[in-house]
């Protein structure tokens, strides 16, 4: 399955173009899957200065422009769902910049999928990320764009116990594969590790965690689908499963 579960969109604002536009260069790309993953705070359209009458002014702003970008998502997904699979996301971030958190109230269920970014940074405010994932309530869920095994030995957990509460709550890991302008050509060296690491792949597929594949675009002319292939056709190879 040659999957991309990361890509923004003009929603995020630090997106360029449309879903649509998105979708149909997935499409003449060989994507099968794709997955539309806008930041919350962009879609939101909260950005700093905005107020808000009151909390509930807020939650229920917020719970509407969710709504509509869902709708947006899932009604290209059905015009185009002769020709690929079309995945809705949300991508959550977990460092408060005063506008860029996800708010008590506000519902990410809907999503096929999340994924959470920057929770290794120390400028997270989430110290559990299983936990916060349990709580955005997603069927899937996606640890985005970091050095798992390094964050675990960060936190003096067990890889084998993580590995199981991930598994046990469906809670994928990305593997970043994204190289553009956007994020000034730099690749992640996780994923690298992660493919020359017997062991770690062992203890992957033994654990029986998903994996998923991301490019992170922003824009189109930026987007190197190769990338996107070749990571998914590897995981395929060494049996690794990819999320669905």
């Amino acid at each position: 399955m040659i999957q991309d579960l990361h890509s923004h969109t003009y929603y995020s604002y630090c997106g360029k173009d449309s879903p649509e536009a998105v979708i149909k260069n997935a499409i003449a790309s060989g994507i099968e899957l794709m997955g539309i993953s806008d930041h919350y705070y962009g879609v939101v359209m909260n950005r700093p200065g905005v107020t808000y009458d009151s909390d509930e002014h807020r939650v229920i702003t917020h719970n509407n422009a969710l709504k509509r970008y869902f709708e947006h998502i899932k009604t290209l997904a059905d015009k185009y769902k002769d020709y690929i699979e079309v995945w809705c996301g949300i991508e959550i971030t977990t460092v408060d910049k005063g506008f860029t958190l996800l708010p008590d109230g506000v519902d990410v269920s809907m999503f096929d999928y999340c994924l959470i970014e920057n929770f290794q940074l120390k400028e997270s405010v989430v110290d559990d990320v299983l936990a916060f994932a349990a709580r955005c309530g997603c069927e899937k869920t996606g640890l985005a764009h970091m050095d798992l095994p390094a964050y675990i030995l960060s936190k003096g957990l067990n890889m084998d116990e993580f590995f199981r509460k991930m598994k046990e709550q469906n809670v994928f890991w990305e593997l970043n594969v994204n190289c553009d302008s956007k994020h000034h050509y730099r690749e992640h060296q996780y994923v690298k590790d992660f493919f020359a690491d017997s062991t770690l792949i062992d203890a992957v597929k033994k654990s029986e965690i998903k994996l998923s594949v991301g490019f992170d675009g922003h824009r189109l002319e930026d987007y190197d689908a190769e990338r996107v292939i070749n990571a998914c056709n590897r995981l395929e190879a060494l049996s690794v499963p990819m999320i669905r």
